[in-house]
């Protein structure tokens, strides 16, 4: 029997990420998530990790090192991971190792927004330009370490989408211990615009690869949103 971490598609529900939602991804709820993979793994993590900080301490130094976020970052999460018990810390470990994107938390209570292009406070000449953008942050222990970004440039009238100009996506930060790189697409139907990013995550730990996709998505019908989205593929 496979066993799946509560909280490695804690974004897929009804196959999309909602634009509002509840911001309770805290360490209680994740350890929770956590305990229950050690639980569900066949022989679980040893009786003499669990009760060894130092080794703990030691691994996760490595991990985030591996992460190469800035230095404040790796003293946040230092300090975070200094603040869970011995038991606490293997079980986190013990999910990193199983299903590193389940230690991963995202920000579900992202929401694009969107811009008139101006100059000088006046519109331009191409009055119906505007900008979409849609962070949304990815962290551990509620720390940011990266944001996946979409940007969406398009000409429209209030209720129609009349071109697409540009649609870019990218990631900053560390995620994680993931590295990705995105693509994008964009089209216009029946009025509404749409920029689609895919951003392509990998990670390879102790000889075992893992890989997940992640789409990145926003619609626009004229200047008002119609969907966006951040979901697992």
């Amino acid at each position: 029997m496979t066993c799946m971490h509560p909280l490695a598609h804690a974004d897929e529900k009804n196959g999309t990420m909602p634009m509002k939602s509840l911001r309770n991804r805290n360490a209680a709820r994740f350890l929770i998530g956590t305990a229950a993979v050690a639980l569900c793994s066949l022989g679980g993590v040893p009786a003499a990790n669990a009760e060894t900080p130092v080794a703990s301490d030691t691994a996760f130094e490595a991990l985030v090192s591996g992460m190469k976020v800035d230095d404040t970052t790796h003293d946040a999460l230092i300090e975070r991971f200094d603040d869970l018990t011995a038991s606490e810390q293997a079980r986190f470990l013990h999910a990193a190792a199983t299903d590193p994107l389940s230690v991963l938390e995202f920000d579900e209570g992202a929401e694009p927004s969107i811009a008139s292009d101006t100059e000088g406070g006046r519109s331009r000449a191409a009055s119906s330009r505007y900008t979409a953008t849609y962070p949304v942050n990815a962290s551990m222990f509620g720390i940011t370490t990266g944001t996946f970004n979409l940007r969406y440039v398009f000409e429209a009238t209030p209720t129609t989408v009349t071109r697409n100009l540009e649609c870019t996506g990218w990631f900053s930060g560390a995620g994680g211990v993931w590295s990705v790189n995105s693509t994008a697409n964009h089209y216009v139907s029946g009025g509404s615009g749409t920029c689609s990013v895919m951003h392509r995550m990998s990670f390879l730990y102790q000889g075992s690869a893992w890989s997940a996709n992640k789409q990145h998505q926003v619609t626009y019908r004229g200047i008002n949103l119609v969907s966006g989205w951040l979901k697992n593929v």
